[in-house]
């Protein structure tokens, strides 16, 4: 039986599996790698039959990351569970040093190490994204997005599914957060300070999923409302709840804000304003302090500038 097994979901990009594939069997010395095809009308299949040593399944149905996904936990032979984005990369040895921790640590549910940031090209930008290292319980700071992880760099013990269910292919683009604040509900979770893998940072034009962000992050907030149905949720008192959804809705409203600057300087100017009113929708007066009101100029300086050199 396979030490874990990696769970890449893929659509129409067979461009980018071969990078992928490659990278997850670096990950690891005893890795079952599992390409979910989500009923591509591409050459997708074609490319697949080349990979020598992979599972392939095609669905008949297009289902969504959170439905491949699934259908990769549900053929999986091993007890740890990774997924890999078509177009993300693992670092070499990664999974094998995340699975060393999950041996040791038999309480745990899953565990997650820092990202390296790339550009579309995956050229390394120097950034790295991680949560503090350390094990314990994350639940809070995972339910209010304060806890900055991805599928990438997690991951998972498999039983973990039989307790909390599988993702939800309701929440598209956020199946992910909402699995692993379930998880974080039962278990605690680890954190080390290795990177693991290499993310491939969405454009305003490339395709990804997370590059809608402030539609996503609004979804994050109506979902969040279900997830307070949590038992550790209804246990808190009132005074608790309410500053866990005030940090958050703070938290997007300003990511948001930021966010909009970084999509002037790249000329998106309709998913800058999609930030932008997403953020005053959800918390006017948020935006109407000193340190956001300056954000909020630069943001509208930098429009004016870009639209008077663009005519």
């Amino acid at each position: 039986m396979p030490r874990a097994s990696i769970i890449i979901p893929t659509f129409n990009r067979p461009h980018l599996l071969p990078r992928a594939v490659q990278s997850a069997r670096a990950a690891g010395k005893d890795v079952e790698i599992i390409v979910v095809d989500d009923a591509s009308v591409d050459e997708t299949s074609a490319v697949c039959g080349k990979f020598a040593g992979i599972k392939y399944i095609r669905l008949e149905r297009n289902q969504g990351v959170a439905g491949a996904r699934n259908a990769g936990i549900f053929a999986s032979r091993s007890d740890y569970i990774a997924f890999l984005d078509d177009d993300d990369l693992r670092l070499p040895g990664s999974i094998d040093l995340q699975s060393d921790a999950l041996d040791v640590n038999t309480d745990v549910g899953f565990v997650c190490g820092a990202m390296l940031m790339a550009n579309q090209d995956y050229s390394l930008s120097g950034e790295r994204s991680a949560p503090p290292a350390g094990k314990g319980d994350r639940f809070w700071e995972l339910l209010q997005l304060d806890f900055p992880v991805m599928p990438l760099c997690v991951l998972i013990r498999k039983e973990c599914f039989a307790r909390v269910g599988l993702l939800n292919s309701r929440l598209r683009g956020i199946d992910d957060w909402d699995i692993l604040v379930r998880i974080a509900e039962l278990y605690p979770a680890m954190v080390l300070e290795d990177a693991v893998g290499i993310y491939r940072c969405p454009s305003p034009c490339s395709g990804q999923g997370s590059s809608s962000q402030a539609s996503q992050l609004y979804q994050v907030l109506a979902h969040q409302r279900q997830l307070f149905r949590l038992p550790r949720v209804t246990s808190a008192t009132s005074s608790q709840r309410k500053s866990v959804r005030r940090k958050t809705v703070n938290r997007v409203a300003d990511t948001l804000l930021w966010n909009a600057a970084g999509l002037l300087r790249a000329k998106a100017f309709d998913s800058a304003a999609a930030n932008i009113f997403t953020a005053l929708r959800l918390n006017p007066l948020r935006a109407l302090r000193p340190r956001a009101l300056m954000k909020l100029e630069q943001i509208l300086v930098t429009a004016r500038r870009e639209s008077l050199i663009k005519q």
